[in-house]
């Protein structure tokens, strides 16, 4: 179930579409193209933060990273043991920003 976190946001932009395709059938196919790359792209964004920042995630911000992880880690410190959660938050948003606006403009 970890997987489907952002789940809600992929349903949303099917909810959508069909309400477009009832209303406006003649732009269906432009909708949903532009709902799937932009679904894709917030979906992308997130697990590529999870996926380079295994031990910074927003969530786990109060807890200590493992030993491993310190030297790798160390810019995001604030005090031992301790990360900025803002700035954590900040990261994700502007990787999922950069997915999205990477698959928005492309074909």
């Amino acid at each position: 179930m970890d997987k489907l976190r952002v789940g809600p946001w992929l349903v949303a932009a099917l909810i959508m579409a069909a309400v477009v395709g009832l209303l406006y059938p003649h732009q269906l196919g432009v909708l949903l193209w532009s709902l799937t790359k932009l679904s894709f792209g917030a979906y992308l964004g997130y697990w590529i933060d999870r996926s380079i920042f295994p031990y910074a995630r927003p969530g786990d911000a109060l807890d200590p990273p493992p030993p491993e992880a310190r030297d790798y880690y160390l810019p995001l410190m604030v005090e031992e043991g301790m990360m900025d959660p803002a700035m954590l938050m900040l990261r994700r948003a502007i990787i999922i920003a950069a997915a999205i606006i990477a698959l928005g403009l492309g074909v």
